[in-house]
């Protein structure tokens, strides 16, 4: 930063687990001035203001709009209130930051895109996941050609979606409203990633089954298992709630070498190049070496605290730096299009069966 950058004030709506990681950022960087929280609850938003140093809490966005004057806004609520909260921020004359999935339809995330480009504002939705030390690497290996030509893009999700917030009826889960019920509040995630890494965003053709299989109706839908051919490149997305352990894997395969990875437990495995055939052997006990330093290391990032969101700083300090510059976002709006389009074709394989 220099003095010809001057702090950006920014404020968070919706005070909820994931506000944690945002406010973490906002509350410790030297880009920004955090001016206020917003919650439904007085508690929640007194404590977030007092826990992360905020200058003023709300319980009326309108209000906080209207009185913090905040330049940058963060929509960290549940998804079906997400439109109206982008809307009144961008109306105030803020730039936002708006939490996966911001919308539940193709549609109304363009609206909203387009809205904010004829008021001159920056509408992102968080991919924080792009900027985890894993997809990094592999973006590493891709740019510099290692992997060869990108062939095959396969994600594969194990949670169990029927348990917690979203199958469990004691608990709040406003994600089972959306269209594809409690899958779709992860199929952000797997279509940014797929579209990233596959490198098209002209998907030609999608198939599969996006299903209830657990019988928990409250989930909406907990299955799905998709291909997708887009260009010259195959994927494969899936979500399966009755599989062990919880993995969040994505493995990328090239012409050259496939590479693979995980979001929840970090390694990277690389696999091709000079170590096939009767060389196979060499490759099996380098990756074995180099998953016991990745167990060890994962040890000590849980100790520190460096767990599954550890993308989001750097994806928020970019987007911020940006801001500042007057440079085009790390995210752009062709970027979130192309997605939520995506995401409307898988939600479309629930609803033809």
């Amino acid at each position: 930063m220099t003095a010809a950058s001057p702090r950006l004030r920014a404020a968070v709506i919706g005070c909820g687990a994931i506000a944690h990681e945002h406010l973490g950022y906002l509350a410790s960087s030297p880009r920004i001035e955090l001016v206020a929280v917003c919650d439904a609850s007085n508690a929640t938003a007194s404590f977030m203001r007092e826990r992360f140093h905020a200058r003023a809490w709300f319980t009326d966005a309108g209000a906080m709009l209207s009185e913090a004057r905040p330049e940058v806004v963060h929509v960290l609520t549940p998804p079906q209130s997400h439109a109206t909260l982008v809307r009144m921020s961008l109306e105030a004359g803020a730039h936002v930051i708006c939490e996966k999935p911001m919308t539940g339809a193709a549609a109304e995330t363009e609206a909203l895109l387009t809205e904010a480009r004829q008021r001159g504002r920056v509408l992102i939705e968080s991919r924080n996941l792009l900027f985890n030390d894993g997809a990094i690497a592999i973006d590493r290996l891709v740019k510099d050609g290692r992997l060869g030509s990108v062939r095959e893009v396969d994600i594969l999700l194990s949670l169990d979606l029927t348990a917690g917030q979203f199958g469990d009826l004691n608990l709040s889960g406003a994600g089972v409203q959306l269209p594809a019920g409690a899958v779709h509040d992860f199929l952000p995630h797997l279509a940014y990633l797929f579209l990233h890494f596959g490198g098209s965003a002209d998907v030609d053709r999608i198939s599969g089954f996006l299903e209830n299989r657990s019988g928990n109706a409250r989930v909406g839908f907990d299955h799905l298992d998709a291909l997708i051919e887009a260009g010259e490149t195959r994927g494969r997305l899936r979500i399966a709630s009755d599989v062990a352990p919880p993995a969040f894997r994505l493995i990328v395969r090239g012409t050259e070498r496939s590479v693979e990875t995980d979001f929840y437990n970090p390694f990277l495995r690389i696999e091709g190049g000079a170590n096939v055939g009767k060389r196979a052997p060499l490759e099996q006990i380098g990756s074995g070496i180099k998953l016991a330093r990745a167990g060890v290391r994962n040890f000590f990032d849980k100790v520190r605290q460096h767990g599954t969101y550890h993308g989001m700083p750097r994806m928020l300090d970019a987007i911020y730096a940006a801001l500042q510059a007057g440079d085009k976002p790390p995210i752009t709006a062709a970027d979130m299009l192309a997605t939520a389009r995506l995401i409307d074709r898988i939600v479309a394989l629930g609803q033809a069966r």
